[in-house]
C-alpha cells in the first residue's frame, strides 16, 4: 500500500481547501441536527474509495449530489449496524438478566437471589469476553463492507457474508496497516489540537483544525480502501 499517497492526496487537488472547508461545516452542522449531515461525510468517504478504486489521477471528488452521497452513508451506517444485532441483542438479555435479582429479591426468596446474582455476574463476564473478540472481528469486518459496498454498488451486497470474509482474510494485512496508521495520525491530529486549544490563540486555531481533521480523515480511509478495492478488482495503482 501507497500509505504516503493517502496522507498527501488531498493537497494534491486544486479546490482541496474549499473540499476539506465544506466537509468542516457540515462536521459543524451534524451535532446540531441529530448527526445527521455526517452520513454525507460517510458518504463522501465511499465516494474517495470509488474513484481511486476506479484509478481516477485526482481521486478526491467534489460535494456533488448529495442525496448520492447520503444515501451511501445512510447504507453502510445500517450495514454496519446490522453486523452489530447479534451483541447488541447479547447485552439485551444480561440486562435482563441483571434485573431478575432485583424483582427475586423483592419475593424475600434469599437463595433464589444469591443463584440469580451469581448468573447475572457469569452472564456479563461472558459478555465482556465476546466484547472484545467482537471488537476485533469488527475492526476487520467495518471496511470490509465498506469496500464490499463500493465493488458492487449494492446494499444486499454488504450481507454476503463470504464475500465480505473473503476481503478480510485475502487483505487483513492491508486492513491492520491501514487502521494503525489512521490511529497514529489520528491521535497526532488530537494532541496537536488539544495542545492548540489550550492556549488562548491557538484555541483560534484548534477549532477550524478539529472541525476539518474529520474530511481530511475520512478522505486518507477512503484512499486507504480504495487502494484495496484496486487490488480487488485487479486494477493498475493509480493513486
Amino acid at each position: 500500500m501507497d500509505v504516503g499517497k493517502a496522507f498527501t492526496f488531498v493537497t494534491e487537488d486544486a479546490s482541496w481547501l474549499t473540499k476539506i472547508g465544506i466537509g468542516a461545516i457540515i462536521v459543524f452542522t451534524g451535532p446540531l441536527l441529530l448527526g445527521i449531515p455526517l452520513l454525507l461525510l460517510v458518504g463522501y468517504q465511499l465516494a474517495v474509495t470509488r474513484n481511486v478504486m476506479n484509478g481516477m489521477e485526482r481521486p478526491l471528488p467534489e460535494w456533488e449530489d448529495f442525496g448520492k452521497l447520503f444515501m451511501d452513508g445512510l447504507y453502510i451506517t445500517l450495514a454496519r449496524i446490522v453486523y452489530t444485532l447479534p451483541f447488541i441483542l447479547l447485552i439485551c438479555i444480561a440486562v435482563v438478566v441483571s434485573i431478575l435479582p432485583a424483582m427475586s429479591a423483592e419475593s424475600g426468596n434469599d437463595g433464589l437471589t444469591a443463584v440469580l446474582t451469581g448468573t447475572a455476574a457469569l452472564v456479563w463476564l461472558v459478555v465482556a469476553c465476546l466484547a472484545v473478540l467482537f471488537g476485533i472481528a469488527f475492526f476487520f469486518i467495518a471496511p470490509a463492507i465498506s469496500i464490499q459496498y463500493v465493488r458492487t454498488g449494492e446494499f444486499g451486497a454488504c450481507f454476503r457474508f463470504g464475500e465480505v470474509i473473503g476481503i478480510v482474510r485475502e487483505h487483513m494485512s492491508d486492513i491492520v496497516i491501514a487502521a494503525v496508521v489512521l490511529i497514529i495520525v489520528n491521535f497526532v491530529l488530537q494532541a496537536t489540537i488539544s495542545a492548540l486549544g489550550a492556549t488562548g490563540c491557538g484555541l483560534i486555531l484548534a477549532i477550524p483544525l478539529g472541525l476539518a481533521a474529520y474530511p481530511y480523515l475520512a478522505a486518507t480511509t477512503g484512499h486507504l480502501y480504495g487502494q484495496i478495492a484496486a487490488r480487488i478488482a485487479g486494477k493498475g495503482a493509480a493513486y
